[in-house]
């Protein structure tokens, strides 16, 4: 995921607010977008409306759990998933395999033809464009431009190893799979639930509490996992609004 911060003051105060900028990405790093109180899935989904959007998440440690002195993680996100590709198996092939792929300070950018970006970083130019254009073939979209940029090791990235990315291998972890016409219309269905139902809350609101990441790190495809797949893809649409 791309994100950009702009930050003004003295050189001590922007460091600070660098570092807690970059604590806080460490801490909600691999949790699901739904874990933050008061911010439930739906809520975002409304505010970001996509179709169907993937999300990969990568580790430096082969096998769960992923966490420990010294890991570190990767996520991504491709817009418009094909429904067709919506698969355990080419969702961990894009992701690279078994093996990964080499990480690091190359960042492949792709301008796609639905108006949004996709980005991935890698060891190499190489790395980082192979992996990219083999994640967005699970796309619908189209790349309109791409363009690979180098984060150099200087200033704050010369001092700072968090800030700093090494060439390192990274093993595909999890997948999400958001389906936005899904979880909005599963909110307006609760809506015309009577109260006490289940994600009823004193407001009224719908609150979706969590996404789902499924697993990509074993060797053989989960089993179950397809009709999971399937139902994550399905909207049954709305129900007409009771007017009881």
């Amino acid at each position: 995921m791309s994100e950009k911060f702009i930050i003004s003051g003295s050189a001590s105060n922007v460091k600070k607010t660098i570092n807690d900028l970059l604590a806080f990405r460490k801490i909600i790093g691999d949790r699901d977008i739904g874990d933050f109180v008061g911010y439930p899935v739906t809520e975002y989904v409304r505010a970001s409306p996509h179709t169907i959007r993937l999300t990969v998440f990568y580790s430096t440690k082969r096998e769960y759990p992923f966490k420990g002195k010294g890991v570190r993680g990767a996520t991504y996100n491709i817009p418009d998933l094909k429904r067709s590709d919506a698969d355990w198996t080419k969702i961990k092939s894009a992701m690279g395999g078994d093996n990964g792929y080499m990480w690091g300070r190359f960042r492949a950018t792709a301008n796609l033809d639905n108006g949004r970006q996709a980005v991935v970083y890698g060891g190499s130019e190489k790395a980082a464009e192979d992996r990219l254009r083999a994640l967005l073939t699970l796309s619908t979209a189209k790349i309109l431009t791409l363009s690979i940029s180098e984060e150099k090791k200087e200033g704050l990235r010369a001092t700072d190893k968090i800030l700093y990315k090494p060439t390192v291998r990274m093993f595909p972890t999890y997948f999400t799979i958001l389906n936005s016409a899904k979880i909005i219309n599963e909110s307006n269905r609760e809506l015309n639930l009577p109260f006490g139902t289940k994600n009823d809350n004193l407001s009224g609101t719908f609150r979706r509490t969590k996404t789902t990441k499924l697993p990509v790190w074993m060797d053989k495809e989960p089993k179950n996992i397809k009709p999971f797949i399937a139902e994550l893809l399905r909207d049954r649409g709305s129900t007409p609004t009771n007017n009881r």
